[in-house]
Order: structure tokens, then sequence, then C-alpha cells
């Protein structure tokens, strides 16, 4: 079994000369310890300006030097290493000295012993040396993965880890910057894989950190919701639109048995509860159309919400009477309270159309995508 280490540099030259000694060290302990046999370690020098790439030169063959004569990216950097090894295992880690290079032989031993398909080194225990404001943001970041992939993540965002290769040819997709891992464990996620996690030691970098808390914060949690977008869009958009409902709700509530007026004030609630209403409903709407066909895409109708709605056409056709009743009533409800100065009435009325036209809307889309997809796949 062979085991390629990728280690992404740039600009590191008070930390890479230690970086490498330490994992050629490690390496020989890997060897020794586990049953992988033959390790290779890839760094790459993404466009550094200093003297980092003189220093890796020092150490060849020892380790194999990759160049981007431009800087790429955090993500850019891993991937180029990924592709340019062979190994069962791949492994990575930053150039900055902040990660215990001495673990991976314990990462690799775990992955190997738990038959996981990643392990992820969690660096958010105690005596942690993670500045506090990227600690937060981290576990803020663990909290957002684990709500929306129904996970037990600990650290989204660790740049020390193994995987077994067939995951790593998966990564083409993947942000090229340093969102680059919060995505990859994101993917991992909502596909399923084996992940686990063991606690390591997180230290203060050698030099200066490129890492900038808001910006790259923003960026972190972009790249989580653009996998959580793809694998599972229902709760994504799902929350947001109920978020929007409840919001009407409250706004709603007191002028239920008050009542609003036409003065100014009163319609500029009303507009804005209605907005409020319909779009939330819109966007729960819309995540389980998503959802439908996420689920289609990656051939997993049966984890689908709206599986029967697609294959069982008595509940589709339900659907559309149930659309229908919802439109009728809407309509009625709207018509028949039109002299009345409540809006309670017509507010209700209007929100039942809207339900009905995209109770009838979401059914007849379903049942298209899912005839078209037969047509597609009876070819």
């Amino acid at each position: 079994m062979k085991l390629t280490i990728i280690i992404p540099a740039l600009n590191e030259e008070k930390a890479i000369s230690s970086t490498i000694r330490q994992s050629l060290a490690e390496k020989q302990r890997i060897i020794n310890r586990t049953t992988v046999k033959e390790v290779e370690i890839i760094i790459v020098d993404d466009g550094s300006t200093d003297k980092t790439k003189n220093l890796i030169q020092k150490f060849i063959p020892e380790v194999k030097l990759i160049e981007h004569e431009k800087n790429k990216g955090y993500g850019a950097a891993i991937k180029t290493g990924i592709k340019n090894s062979n190994s069962d295992l791949i492994a990575f880690y930053d150039a900055d000295g902040t990660y215990p290079i001495k673990e991976m032989t314990n990462l690799v031993s775990f992955l190997l012993l738990k038959n996981s398909e990643m392990v992820i080194g969690s660096r958010l225990g105690k005596g942690t040396k993670m500045p506090a404001q990227r600690l937060i943001g981290n576990k803020m970041f663990v909290w957002l993965l684990n709500f929306f992939g129904s996970s037990q993540v600990k650290d989204t965002a660790s740049g020390m880890r193994v995987l077994k290769r067939k995951l790593a040819l998966q990564f083409d997709s993947l942000p090229n910057g340093l969102s680059f891992t919060p995505a990859m464990t994101t993917m991992a996620v909502h596909k399923k894989w084996k992940i686990d996690f063991t606690p390591i030691k997180y230290s203060e970098r050698t030099g200066d950190s490129k890492l900038n808390s808001v910006k790259h914060g923003f960026n972190f949690l972009f790249s989580i919701l653009e996998v959580v977008k793809l694998y599972n869009p229902l709760k994504l958009f799902g929350s947001i639109g109920i978020l929007f409902i409840l919001a009407g709700i409250i706004l709603f509530y007191p002028f239920l048995l008050s009542g609003m007026t036409f003065d100014a004030f009163g319609l500029r609630r009303i507009f804005l509860i209605t907005s409020l209403l319909l779009v939330g409903i819109s966007l729960v709407f819309f995540g389980f159309l998503a959802n439908f066909v996420s689920k289609l895409f990656y051939r997993k109708l049966n984890t689908a919400i709206v599986y029967k709605w697609a294959y069982d056409r008595y509940i589709l056709s339900k659907y559309n009477l149930t659309g229908i009743f919802f439109f009728v009533l809407g309509f009625a409800l709207v018509l028949f309270s039109s002299n009345s100065i409540h809006f309670t009435i017509p507010l209700l009325g209007l929100t039942s159309l809207f339900i009905g036209i995209q109770l009838i809307a979401s059914s007849v889309l379903v049942k298209t995508i899912k005839e078209l997809y037969d047509e597609k796949m009876k070819k």
C-alpha cells in the first residue's frame, strides 16, 4: 500500500524546512508502524515569491517539488498534488507549522483500523491555540453543517486529513481557494462517506497568516451552502422559506383580532406580510422540487420526499385536486371579502390561492420531469 503526503506551500520560508524534516521523520514512522510500505512526499509550491522554492530544492530527491508559476490557491495546490500521485491513500497538511505532523501515523492507522474513507484531525478541542475569532467561526460552521447534513462533524475546515484515493478523484468541482476543505467535508457528509475524526493539537503558525477571518469566513460559509444546495436543497431552501413564513405570521398575529385598516401604515404592513408569506411558500415548494431533481440526478429517488408524487399517480392526482381546492377556496375568500375592512380574510384567501397554484404547478412539473427521465433511461 502506498501513501502520498501533499504539502501546499505559499511563502513559507520560515517554516518549510522544519516541516519537511518532520515529514521525512514521519514518513519512516508510517512505514514502520502501519501496513503502508511506500510513502512519497509532494510539495506544491503555489507561486511563492520568497525563498520557499529554494529551500524545498535542498531536500530533493527525498521530496518531490511541483511548481505553480502563479498563485492558484490552496485547493488548487492540493488538486495538483492529487493529479501527480498514484497512491492508494492521500494525506495532506499545511506547511506553516500549525499541524502536529507526528500525528499523521495515528491518522493513517485509524483509517486502516476503522476502514474509514476519510479521517480528519479535529483542532477544536481543549488546548487549541487557534485564535478566538477563528475558533468561534469554525464552531459555527460545524453547527451549520451538522444541521444541514444531519451529521456529527467535529471540524469542517481542518487542513490535516488522510483519505482513500477514490474520494480524492472527485474533488475537481471543489473551490481552488482556502474554502476547499470545508467544501470537501460538506461533500463527504452528503455523499455519506465514512468519516472519522481524531483530536489533534493546533499551534500558532510560523510566519504571517494568509487567512482573513471575515473574507475567508464568508467564503467558507458560501462553499458549505454551495455543496448543500447540490445534495440537500430542501433543507436549505425549506429552512429559509419557513423563516419567511414565520416572520409573516408573527407580523400578522397582532392584527388577527383587531384588524387592519386602509391607512398608509396598514397597507404597508399588509404588503409586507403578504410578501413574506408568498416568498416563504415559494421557497419551500422550490426546495421540494429541487430535492426531487437532485435525488433523480443521483438516482436516489427512494430518499426524495416527493418520491410518491412521482411514482404513485393516484397521490399525484390527489395533489392536483388538492391544489384546485385551495385555488377555488382562495379565489372565493378574496372575492367575497372585497368590502371588508379587515384584512384577515383576503390575506388568507390570497395565501390559499397561491398555495393552490403552487401545488398544481409543482405536481405537474414533477410528473413531467419523471416521465422525461424514464424516456431517456429507455434509450
